[in-house]
């Protein structure tokens, strides 16, 4: 019968991208994860890994194994779930990712009221943010995050996990205050074509920003890149540029700016609660998913 534990190896490997990457993130030597897949490799009788070129990628059987070792990993679960569930009680850890510029005023209300009501419940605050956030739940370094998705630029999704939306907004233009556009009313996105810009690209919101400039007819002239939203109106606000910003993103103190509506295409973005799709009927994470529904409405 194959070592879950070993099969957990194989998906570290994998979504690190090297045998050296798997090793830091648990805390073992290199050689112990080599060897532990090697034994791997023998047991099941088919190479698993391609250490050509000095590095270490997944075969096609090995991506194979890695999906059913999912499927095992999330059964588990779900049954530690259930042996829980009968007990009728909430409590334990609660490892939570939210992005801090914009997470806690939408959750900490609902959070601290959860505290409250069940005081053996402990949760714990992980500043999160991108697509690293679903990988962190997906390798069980957290229970549950909020992540953002936008309709215009897909992103694929992450095996082994469960999205439960909650919220959505739209994102509107943001630019200094003092600029000549600012106050007049909705505006198309090509009339700030010649505009610097800040957007990472390697962000979700920076693709979108892309996909919706180049429709616009232009591409934009990024002069910094960051996908901290506070970083991000501190920037727009002292003139070195503009940016797309959804309506959720508080304003950041003591920085003014000004948020224009855009005409054509709506630019929304739908916010989740991620969680393992082994943990979904977990009293502590079934009960904040549904207490999170009903102060938001979603």
């Amino acid at each position: 019968m194959l070592d879950v534990r070993k099969l957990l190896l194989l998906r570290e490997v994998e979504a690190r991208g090297s045998i050296a990457g798997a090793a830091l993130a648990l805390n073992y030597t290199r050689s112990a994860v080599s060897q532990h897949l090697s034994a791997l490799e023998a047991e099941t009788g088919v190479p698993l890994l391609d250490r050509t070129n000095g590095r270490a990628t997944l075969t096609a059987v090995g991506k194979l194994l890695v999906g059913h070792g999912e499927l095992i990993l999330s059964q588990l679960e779900a049954a530690e779930s259930q042996l829980q569930e009968h007990s009728g009680q909430v409590y334990g850890d609660l490892r939570i990712g939210v992005p801090f510029h914009e997470g806690p005023a939408m959750l900490v209300p609902t959070l601290v009221a959860m505290r409250r009501e069940h005081s053996t419940l402990r949760i714990t605050l992980h500043d999160t943010r991108g697509t690293e956030a679903r990988q962190a739940v997906r390798l069980n370094q957290l229970d549950m995050v909020v992540a953002a998705r936008y309709r215009q630029v897909p992103e694929p999704d992450v095996p082994g996990l469960s999205e439960k939306p909650f919220a959505s907004d739209r994102i509107r233009l943001a630019v200094p205050p003092e600029h000549e556009l600012a106050g007049t009313g909705p505006r198309e996105l090509a009339d700030f074509a010649d505009e610097p810009w800040i957007l990472d690209e390697d962000s979700a919101l920076g693709r979108l920003t892309l996909h919706a400039c180049h429709g616009a007819g232009f591409t934009p002239d990024a002069v910094a890149a960051t996908d901290d939203m506070q970083v991000v109106l501190g920037l727009v606000s002292h003139g070195w540029g503009v940016a797309l910003v959804p309506d959720l993103v508080p304003d950041r103190p003591g920085c003014p700016v000004a948020r224009i509506d855009l005409t054509g295409t709506v630019l929304t973005r739908e916010l989740s609660l991620v969680v393992r799709t082994g943990t979904v009927d977990c009293p502590s994470i079934a009960a904040l998913l549904a207490a999170v529904r009903r102060d938001t409405g979603g």
